[in-house]
């Protein structure tokens, strides 16, 4: 009777050993996915998913602006500009007029898709600082706000000095 306990309880733990060895195993397969293994076949970005055109700084500003401008070129779901943009290109020492192309390889926030219609705006701030406009700041929107991904010619002209 002892003998039969003895191989049951080996067994127990045989096969105790094997499924947590499983378990590990598994466990490290979802970790190689996390660290930003593409999946194959995964969407490719084209010219057509992008918001093109051209910023032009006012006359008036030109010298306000600094020798060595900060270009942010801002785009978001929302005008307002306490939200998160989902796009924020910055171009150091920008000289204007500017042509630009946003894609969905701009994107910076996580988890964002370059999608649907989007409010376009310029800025610059030479301490390169998003969300509301401050003190020193100049900026100019796109009159037609929101464009459709997709669209060229949204040109916008720096003319708003804060």
């Amino acid at each position: 009777m002892q003998a039969r306990t003895r191989s049951y309880g080996n067994f127990s733990m045989v096969l105790l050993v094997a499924l947590l060895a499983a378990g590990l195993t598994a466990c490290g397969d979802n970790k190689k996915e996390d660290r930003g293994a593409a999946p194959a076949g995964g969407p490719t970005p084209t010219s057509e998913s992008a918001i093109s055109g051209t910023i032009n700084l006012d006359p008036g500003l030109k010298d306000k602006v600094g020798k060595e401008p900060l270009l942010m070129i801002m785009a978001s779901v929302s005008s307002e500009p306490t939200k998160p943009a989902l796009v924020v290109k910055r171009v150091a020492d920008a000289s204007f007029p500017y042509d630009y192309k946003l894609t969905a390889e701009d994107i910076t926030l996580v988890g964002s898709s370059f999608s649907g219609k989007m409010y376009v705006t310029a800025r610059v701030d030479a301490a390169g600082m998003v969300g509301p406009p401050r003190a020193g700041t100049f900026e100019g929107t796109y009159s037609g706000n929101p464009v459709p991904v997709g669209s060229t010619k949204v040109d916008i002209v720096i003319n708003k000095a804060y």
